[in-house]
């Protein structure tokens, strides 16, 4: 049973209710979510339109688009090569 209690995170709710399989699935959405809000903010924060950035990064629109979603699993390649093109360093961190 859920605890009445305020949750502190999203996470609390998740962690109290999920099954193990559910569990995966958002804490791999959460890293898409967080892939998206970087190339979203960088795209605002500079100015761009999507088409732009496109262009910067040498692909398509589509595939800004897509990568913004958060619903895009861009490999590691995909994703190393985004952070060279807009001077970012990229770490993988498993803990």
């Amino acid at each position: 049973m859920l605890n009445k209690e305020l949750l502190a995170s999203p996470w609390d709710l998740v962690n109290e209710l999920a099954d193990d399989d559910l569990k995966q699935l958002f804490e791999l959405d959460d890293i898409l979510v967080d892939i998206s809000l970087k190339i979203i903010n960088y795209r605002i924060d500079n100015n761009l339109s999507q088409k732009q950035l496109a262009e910067k990064l040498d692909i398509s629109q589509s595939m800004v688009s897509k990568l913004e979603s958060g619903e895009y699993n861009p490999t590691v390649e995909q994703l190393w090569k985004i952070s060279k093109k807009l001077g970012w360093s990229f770490k993988v961190i498993m803990e």
